[in-house]
Formats: structure tokens, C-alpha cells, sequence
């Protein structure tokens, strides 16, 4: 019996080969445990068959012995076990390669499908047809992708033959030898092909393996397309260039900046006007234009609103400048643009200095000015614009729509009355987009004509101006119906009126100057000219000197105009008075009068005058003659009647007393007249001298008093002398003022009844004296009052006041005017007469020469 040592070394071995043959396996050590230990499973049984136990361990020799046959049993098993396992590894490689086999042939199937896809076409020469006979079916190449385009058209196959016989010119030798070279060296080719129908393609050859591989494509769509593209490339390579160019020639600083406002790029003028060296190096360096604050700025802005607008004031090239920054958000980055707008704010500033120089100006016009925005708010108005309208200043300050305005005055009557308002505003709210001005008048309820006038504002909106024309319309009107009526009295006239330009050329004229001259109204309508005239006139007077005066005073040029009259004879009888007058815008007035009536019956009025010049002159010398030889006898009857009143011959009875007092007073009377008209002629006959001297006015009415005083206490009358204590002198003759008193008083006397009251009176003045008599009498009717200083006006006074002479009056206003004054009268019939005397104050000398 074998040992248990003995088997257990046995066990051992065939345990260590089987370690061995599985360790040639791959398979995971797991699987060579399970092995194992089916093995031992297995060859219990056995062991329990030939009869081994544990306790047969003990016996040595039994153990080796039987360990050396289970081992060797081990062995056969395993080699039996490993043979198997050989088999099925073999097995498995065989299905591995089938599997390999059917994949690469799915593979060959996909590339061929797509190659066969292709629009080009693929020549594939295998091994089998490069080493065939050129020519020979075995030779040709398989043909993949798209062949229809290079299909022989008659078989509808392509062949690689037939593809080079349709090349053009020397590129089938070309190809072939290309190809020629690709099949027996590999070497490998690019060339570029046409066609005879124009087509280009490209032949690209290269070994794949053991093959030779040729496609070929039709690039003639791809090469103009890459002409295209080419061309495209080359313009926008141009394009970057002159922009490139464009921004370095542009005075404005350009700069672009990265996702990390970092500056990637800037233009020539930002280098300037941070004062770097290059581009490249203001870049490298960061050199900012903008100050920090402005930067923020701009971020914010474009965090915002994706742009950026704003103004900054920074250093460029050394000088404080104003910028205006505006900077856009692009793909990546920032892009931005530097306008220097210093001039601009400088130019700004004047302008708003000159628009308020503007206003000031526009307040100061009479015309009302209202400006309108854009937006039809009120933007300017001027203190004439309120006061016309009568609009309250804080109404205007809110800056009303123009519609609110509108509605306002509407409101206020102060529009012009319309049929349809909505409709009137509509269109003068289109004034807005119309491209010019436009004017109209309104007439307001109120009477007053307004001219508005509505033109475009340069900067958008409407100008309105408004005047009162109101006074012009109404003189115009009254112009109009003044010049219509001056031609209704122009054409009306007795005299013929003609008025010729400085060309001599007839402007105008008057029906009654055709009369008289016998001309045609339709010839003097085509404005004739002056020598045409002259010739149809000289039908009727030929006086060539008279009518050159008349043309050279029309068309003279550089001679004195004044104004030139003369009197025409015309041999028919008519007499004509003509006038030249210039006129202020050098025309020529020519006017024309018949005189023949008035010549004739002046020519008798002037014989009759001559006549009573002559019998006046011989009624003034036989008055005088006859004053003369009157007074004579006169004197000596008052001077044999005052010796019989003085009783120096003889008493004289009572009755005999009152005719002598009687004949006196009568001689008296007359020998007064007498006087006055003596006093009369020799005034007339201008012989009459002023003695004179200086007179004391308040012994003048003194003296007129006492003449007076008897006769108005015979008449029952109030006599009251109105005189101030300085009255002074004045240089006069005295005895002719005294007279000239005493006839006023005269005449008051004469012309009052009993009651009523006659005032003397004088009054100096700053340089005259006033002597007046005034009477509460009769009075003079006013169809007498412009005779009443007439010789010989007289008229009655009543039964105790016979008619007088009527040489009162008239010889005060002779003396008054010898003195040089004048004489006044006021009267009223029933009220009473004042006549006052104003005398010049003028020293001797001066009143003596007067």
C-alpha cells in the first residue's frame, strides 16, 4: 500500500503540471482553480477503487508506488486536458478570422458605396491589372464615384482611354505619363486638366497599399469659386488697407478694445494725441486718452444701451480740448471715435450769445415774433407777440402747443371768423412740414387787420410774424380812394394836364389836354413821346422857339428845372396859359389853361378899373378941392358967428342966442368933416407925416373923457375909463391918437341909447399897447361888419343920432396903420361893439421910418 507522503508528492507533480499547462493559457487563474479542484473530484472515485485509504499513508512502499501511478495518471490526464483545451482555442481563432474576414469585407462594401458616392471619379489599379499588358481587358482600372458626366455617350461607359482622348491640347500626354510613373514607381501627382468642352478638373494621383489610386474631379464651379473667393479676398484685403489708411488719415482718435477693455488697436491720430511713438507701443503700454472718470462713464453707458455718447474734457498733444466720446459695442470688444468739438462749444457759445442778442433785438421790434419748435411747442416770443394778443405771460411761459394757442385766441375772439375752425387749424398746422413762407391777413372781429406771415425755422418748427397793419390798410384804402378821386378830378379838369417821364415819354393825361390841342385819346394811350407830340401840335401854333423850350425842359439833362410859365396866342384866337413844373422823380409836368373867355373879360375889367381909377382920382381931387374951398368960408362964418355970440356989436335976444349956438354947432360939424376928409386924401395921396413924440396914454383918456363926458350925460349913458396907474408912454404922433379916440368915442356915442354904457380903456402888452372903446349899444349886423371902415360906410343911429359921414372909422384905421398896427372889431347886433387898437411899442426912429 502506497504511503500518504508518497501520494501526497504524487498529487504535487501532477499539481505542478497542470500549474504549468495552464499557465500557457490566458484565461484567469480563477479557471485553473476550478480545474483543480474538479480534478480532484475526479479522481476520488479512482482512488477509492484501487482501494486507497488514509491509512494506507503509513505503508512507505505502497505509497510511492502508488503515487508514481497516480501521477502518471495525472499526466495522461493533463495532457489530454491540454490537447483539448488546444483544440478549442484553434477553434475559436478560426471563427475570430471569419469574423475579421466578414468585417473587412462590410468595410470594403461601405467605401465602395461611398466612393461610388463621390462626385468625382476614382481609377483604382490593382496589382493583377499593373502588371497586365497595357491595352488588355486585364489592364483597365476599376472605376468608382461619379462617371456620368465623363461617360463615353455612344456605350454609356467610361473608359480611362476615352477620358484622356477628350483632354485638350498635351494634357492627355500629361496625364498618361503621370499615371505611368503612379503604377511602376508609387510617385505620386497633382495636375490640373481641361477638357475640350471647357471644362477644368483636377487629377490627383497616389498609391493606397498595392494600388494606384487616380481621382478625378471637376473643379470648374470650384475654381471659379475660388477665383471668386479670391477675388473677394483680394477686395477685402484692399478694403482693411484703405480703411486702415482712411483711419490714420483722420484727424479724429479711433481705438478699439477687447473683452477686457483692453486697447487691441489705434489709428495715427490717437498716437498724436497721446504723444506716443507708435501705434504698437501705445498699445503695449496702455497709453489711455481718456481719464478714468470718463471711461467709467462710457462702461456704464454701454453696460446700458450697448453705445456710448458723451462729453469729456481731456489733454491732447499738450492742449485742453472738449471731446465728444462715442463708443459701440461690438462682437468682441469695444470700438470708439474721438470728436473734437472745442471749436464747436466755442462756436456754441457765440451762438447762444448772438441768440440772445437775437432776443433782445426781437423784443425791441414793433412786430410780434413767435417761435415754434419742431414739436409745435412755443420756443421765443417777443413782448410784441403778448402785447398784441393780450396773452398772460405765464400762459406763454408754459410753452403752450401751437393748438392751445389757436384755441386761446379763438376763445378771445381774437381770430378771424371761420365756417369750419377744425378744418382752418388742420391746415395752419401743416405750415410745419411746408418748405416756404407763406402770408395772409386776418381781420379780426375787433376791426384790426393783422398781416401774418409763417415761414420754416432753420432748425425746425415755424417762424410767425405778425403786424397790425391796421392804420396801413386804412391808408391805403383811403391812398386808393384818394388817387381814384384825384383821376376822377384829374380827368374832370378845365385844365389839360400832361405829365412826361425823363425818357419824354407821355405817362400821363387828362381828356381836357387832348381837347386843346386836338389829339386822339387812343394815340396819347401808346405814350407817345414829346417830339411826336410837338409835331401833331404845331398844326395849331408853330412856334419852333417856344416848343424847344418845352423839349429841352422835358428831356434836358444837367440844366437847372424851375419852374417855367408862358401864354400862348394860337392864330385861331385861343389864348392859352401853359406851366412847366418839375416834378420830384424828374418827370415834367405840363399844364395847359384856356384863357381866351377870362383874357377878354380881363381885358374889359381892366378898361372899366382904368376907368374907375380915373373917376375916383377926380372924385378924391374935386373932394379935396372942394374941402379946401369950403373951408375958407366956413372959417369965417364960425368966426363973424362966435363975434355975434360974444355980443361985441350988440345984445342979441334970447332967440337970436339959440340960433347963433345952433349955426356954430352946424359950422363946427361941418368944418370936422371937412377936416376928416382932408385928413383922408392927404393919407391916400400918401403926404400924410407923423409928428412924432412921446405920448402919455393916461392924458389921452383923459382928454377923450372930458370929450365925451358932456354928451353922454345929455345922452344918460355910463362913461368908464379902464386904465392901470403904469401904463407908461409910447413914441406916437399924439394929436392923431388923440383923434383917433375921439372918433371911436364918436361912433360909440352916435350908436347907444339912453342907459346904456361905454367903456375906455388901454392895456400894454409885451410889445403893444391896446387903446379900446366898447358900448353895450346897437351893435353891427354881421353882413355890415366888413364895410364899416369903408369911406362913406355909414349908417343911422336913430332919431337923436343922425346918419354921419362915414369917415370915422376909416381914418382910425388909416392912422392906426400909419403907426403900424391894425384895428379889430367884435360886435354882436343887441350886445354891443368893442374896436381895439393895437399899437406896435417901437422907438421914434423905427416908427418914424415906418
Amino acid at each position: 500500500m502506497p504511503s500518504w507522503r508518497g501520494l501526497t508528492v504524487g498529487t504535487s507533480a501532477v499539481t505542478a503540471t497542470a500549474t504549468t499547462a495552464f499557465a500557457a493559457d490566458p484565461a484567469p487563474s480563477a479557471q485553473a482553480s476550478t480545474w483543480l479542484a474538479d480534478y480532484a473530484e475526479a479522481i476520488s472515485p479512482f482512488m477509492e477503487t484501487i482501494g486507497f485509504s488514509p491509512e494506507m499513508a503509513v505503508d512507505p512502499a505502497m505509497a510511492l508506488n502508488t503515487s508514481i501511478t497516480v501521477g502518471a495518471l495525472g499526466l495522461s490526464a493533463t495532457c489530454c486536458l491540454w490537447a483539448l483545451r488546444a483544440s478549442r482555442r484553434a477553434s475559436k481563432g478560426a471563427m475570430d478570422a471569419d469574423m475579421q474576414v466578414s468585417t473587412l469585407a462590410a468595410r470594403i462594401d461601405d467605401a465602395e458605396a461611398i466612393l461610388a458616392a463621390e462626385p468625382d471619379a476614382v481609377f483604382i489599379w490593382t496589382p493583377e491589372t499593373m502588371v497586365a499588358k497595357p491595352g488588355t481587358l486585364q489592364a483597365r482600372p476599376r472605376i468608382l464615384g461619379a462617371t456620368a458626366g465623363l461617360a463615353d455617350p455612344a456605350t454609356g461607359e467610361l473608359d480611362f482611354e476615352y477620358l484622356l482622348s477628350r483632354l485638350e491640347g498635351e494634357h492627355p500626354d500629361l496625364l498618361r505619363q503621370a499615371v505611368d510613373r503612379l503604377r511602376s514607381r508609387g510617385a505620386r501627382f497633382s495636375l490640373v486638366v481641361q477638357s475640350r468642352d471647357g471644362r477644368i478638373f483636377e487629377a490627383e494621383g497616389r498609391p493606397a497599399g498595392a494600388q494606384a489610386v487616380l481621382w478625378f474631379r471637376d473643379v470648374t464651379g470650384e475654381r471659379a469659386e475660388v477665383v471668386r473667393l479670391s477675388e473677394r479676398l483680394r477686395a477685402a484685403e484692399s478694403a482693411r488697407e484703405k480703411f486702415a489708411e482712411y483711419t490714420d488719415s483722420l484727424s479724429l482718435p479711433a481705438w478699439r478694445r477687447d473683452g477686457e477693455d483692453r486697447l487691441v488697436w489705434v489709428n495715427a491720430a490717437y498716437v498724436h494725441a497721446v504723444e506716443g511713438a507708435s501705434a504698437q507701443e501705445v498699445i503695449e503700454q496702455g497709453q489711455e486718452l481718456l481719464s478714468e472718470e470718463a471711461r467709467s462713464e462710457s462702461r456704464r453707458q454701454l453696460a446700458d444701451m450697448h453705445k456710448a455718447d458723451h462729453r469729456t474734457y481731456t489733454v491732447v498733444a499738450g492742449e485742453r480740448r472738449a471731446l465728444n466720446i462715442r463708443e459701440s459695442v461690438l462682437n468682441e470688444g469695444t470700438a470708439g471715435l474721438a470728436v473734437d468739438v472745442t471749436e464747436l462749444e466755442h462756436t456754441q457759445g457765440e451762438l447762444q450769445r448772438h441768440i440772445g442778442a437775437h432776443a433782445s433785438t426781437l423784443n425791441h421790434l414793433a412786430t410780434a415774433v413767435a417761435i415754434f419748435g419742431p414739436d409745435q411747442h412755443l420756443a421765443f416770443f417777443n413782448d410784441a407777440f403778448q402785447g398784441l394778443w393780450s396773452l398772460e405771460h405765464s400762459f406763454l411761459e408754459s410753452e403752450p402747443l401751437d393748438s392751445a394757442v389757436l384755441d386761446e385766441l379763438r376763445t378771445r375772439r381774437r381770430l378771424p371768423e371761420q365756417a369750419n375752425y377744425q378744418e382752418w387749424k388742420s391746415k395752419r398746422l401743416e405750415k410745419y412740414t411746408a418748405p416756404e413762407a407763406s402770408e395772409e391777413y386776418w381781420h379780426l372781429p375787433d376791426g384790426r387787420t393783422i398781416r401774418a406771415v409763417t415761414q420754416p425755422h432753420p432748425f425746425g418748427g415755424v417762424i410767425y410774424l405778425y403786424e397790425n397793419v391796421t392804420e396801413r390798410v386804412n391808408l391805403e384804402s383811403s391812398y386808393t380812394a384818394l388817387e381814384e378821386v384825384q383821376r376822377e378830378t384829374l380827368d374832370n379838369l378845365y385844365e389839360g394836364v400832361a405829365v412826361f417821364g425823363t425818357d419824354g415819354q407821355l405817362k400821363l393825361f387828362n381828356p381836357a389836354y387832348a381837347q386843346t390841342w386836338r389829339l386822339e385819346e387812343d394815340e396819347l394811350n401808346q405814350s407817345p413821346h414829346i417830339n411826336d407830340i410837338i409835331l401833331a401840335c404845331s398844326q395849331l401854333y408853330d412856334d419852333g422857339e417856344m416848343w424847344d423850350e418845352v423839349r429841352s425842359f422835358i428831356t434836358g439833362v444837367g440844366r437847372a428845372r424851375t419852374e417855367v410859365a408862358g401864354r400862348i396866342e394860337r392864330p385861331d384866337g385861343n389864348v392859352t396859359d401853359y406851366a412847366l413844373v418839375p416834378l420830384p422823380d424828374g418827370a415834367t409836368l405840363l399844364a395847359y389853361v384856356d384863357v381866351t373867355d377870362s383874357t377878354r373879360i380881363e381885358r374889359a375889367l381892366r378898361d372899366r378899373n382904368e376907368a374907375l381909377e380915373t373917376a375916383d382920382r377926380l372924385k378924391s381931387e374935386f373932394v379935396s378941392h372942394m374941402s379946401y374951398q369950403l373951408r375958407t368960408p366956413l372959417t369965417n362964418i364960425i368966426g363973424f358967428g362966435e363975434i355975434l355970440e360974444a355980443e361985441m356989436f350988440g345984445g342979441l335976444n334970447a332967440k337970436q342966442q339959440e340960433y347963433m349956438a345952433g349955426i356954430l354947432e352946424s359950422s363946427h360939424q361941418l368944418l370936422d368933416v371937412v377936416n376928416d376928409i382932408l385928413d383922408l386924401a392927404t393919407v391916400e395921396a400918401g403926404a400924410m407925416t407923423l409928428e412924432v413924440s412921446t405920448v402919455d396914454i393916461t392924458k389921452v383918456l383923459t382928454a377923450a373923457e372930458e370929450f365925451a363926458t358932456r354928451t353922454a350925460q345929455k345922452g344918460k349913458l355910463s362913461l368908464t375909463v379902464e386904465c392901470p396907474a403904469d401904463i407908461g408912454t409910447i413914441e406916437a404922433d399924439e394929436r392923431r391918437i388923440k383923434q383917433i379916440m375921439i372918433n371911436l368915442l364918436s361912433n360909440a356915442l352916435s350908436f347907444t341909447r339912453p342907459g346904456d354904457a361905454i367903456l375906455i380903456g388901454a392895456q400894454r402888452e409885451e410889445d403893444e399897447l391896446l387903446l379900446y372903446v366898447s358900448d353895450t349899444g346897437d351893435g353891427i349886423k354881421p353882413e355890415h361888419q366888413a364895410t364899416v371902415f369903408d369911406r362913406f360906410e355909414s349908417r343911422d343911429g336913430g332919431p337923436e343920432s343922425p346918419r354921419g359921414a362915414g369917415l370915422g372909422l376909416s381914418l382910425v384905421k388909416s392912422f392906426i396903420e400909419l403907426h403900424g398896427g391894425w384895428v379889430t372889431l367884435e360886435s354882436e347886433p343887441n350886445v354891443g361893439t368893442r374896436v381895439t387898437c393895437h399899437l406896435p411899442i417901437k422907438n421914434a426912429d423905427a416908427l418914424t421910418e415906418a
